[in-house]
């Protein structure tokens, strides 16, 4: 038998036994790597890929139980960390990507997907961190400094932050400088530095195209918010909601719509969507607590909501530089507790 007949015989062996996505991964792998597989890490990617996530995490820890200095190990990690995310075991994907980080220190995609985590959970200094200290090991380039600018604006600075990030901007290539994210996070720039209007405008014409970055999106609806323009707002919102199902921040901006005045106010369904972001964040985003709060105080439920005003408190309190509008909750904290005089102190 000749080493066709071979080949041919065990392929359909193996053909009989897997699934032919299975096989393409396996076959992959080989090509890619150029070696024999591990198992449990290709009926992971199988599982990644069909959006099995717990069953994925639990085929790569196992492979990587087994094969921890792999050379593949490292690709191994950084989806067991999206797996991890995806399950909403957000710390533990946090603390898969802060090894990855201090055992391949060059390793951009590691940096990227914390700080996304991050960002997601609204602990946004903790992101500013993250990008801060990829810029010091990696060229910079404008998905870094992009992260890294816009994680600072939506923190509200530092204003040594602040420099450091126009300063990583300024020394950037024309080419990098077309980066998605990085000109969101510029355009942000602008409004926050004062020029709005320019800012505004170039926002709007961003956000409005058929293919608009889901940051466009998302900052135009919240200026929109602010703006009192209830209705475009949350047409933006709907679409970022779209791109990104169930991303706190999306969820959060639009719970708050529904606590303005007029004919937009609906404090039941802002309670509702404030709920949802609150178990998307694992109840750990202090704004989305905060926006619940203020939901359960509009539905005169006082005592659930000085609970919460309580946890939002407590959230932002870890926060490396704690919560942005922690003023409002203590004034919130101290009017429910003036209305609710049977509290413990």
């Amino acid at each position: 038998m000749c080493g066709e007949d071979v080949s041919r015989l065990l392929v359909q062996y193996m053909s009989s036994i897997f699934s032919y996505s299975f096989l393409r991964n396996y076959f992959e792998w080989i090509k890619t790597w150029k070696s024999l597989p591990v198992i449990s890490w290709v009926r992971a990617a199988e599982c990644y890929k069909e959006e099995k996530f717990a069953l994925a995490a639990e085929l790569y820890e196992k492979g990587l139980a087994s094969h921890p200095f792999h050379e593949a190990s490292y690709c191994a990690r950084l989806d067991l960390a999206h797996c991890y995310f995806k399950e909403g075991r957000y710390e533990d994907a946090k603390q898969e990507l802060k090894g990855m980080i201090n055992l391949i220190p060059e390793l951009k995609e590691a940096y990227v997907r914390l700080a996304r985590i991050h960002i997601w959970l609204g602990e946004y200094l903790e992101a500013v961190w993250t990008m801060r200290r990829a810029l010091r090991e990696i060229k910079p380039d404008g998905e870094l400094v992009g992260i890294f600018l816009g994680a600072v604006l939506d923190n509200g600075g530092p204003g040594y932050l602040l420099d450091e990030a126009r300063e990583a901007y300024r020394k950037l290539s024309d080419k990098e400088k077309q980066n998605e994210k990085l000109i969101v996070s510029a355009i942000k720039l602008e409004i926050y530095k004062g020029d709005y209007q320019k800012g505004r405008s170039k926002l709007s014409s961003l956000a409005s195209g058929a293919h608009a970055p889901f940051d466009a999106v998302l900052a135009y609806g919240e200026v929109l918010l602010r703006e009192g323009r209830i209705s475009i707002a949350r047409q933006h919102l709907r679409r970022a909601l779209q791109a990104a199902p169930n991303h706190p921040k999306v969820l959060t901006l639009f719970a708050s719509s529904y606590l303005k005045s007029g004919p937009y106010y609906n404090p039941d369904y802002a309670k509702q969507l404030a709920t949802s972001a609150c178990q998307n964040s694992n109840w750990s985003s202090p704004e989305a607590l905060h926006i619940l709060a203020e939901s359960y105080k509009a539905l005169d439920d006082r005592v659930t909501a000085l609970a919460t005003a309580l946890r939002a408190k407590e959230a932002g309190s870890k926060l490396l530089s704690n919560y942005r509008d922690v003023k409002t909750i203590e004034e919130l904290i101290k009017a429910l507790s003036q209305s609710n005089p049977n509290r413990i102190p």
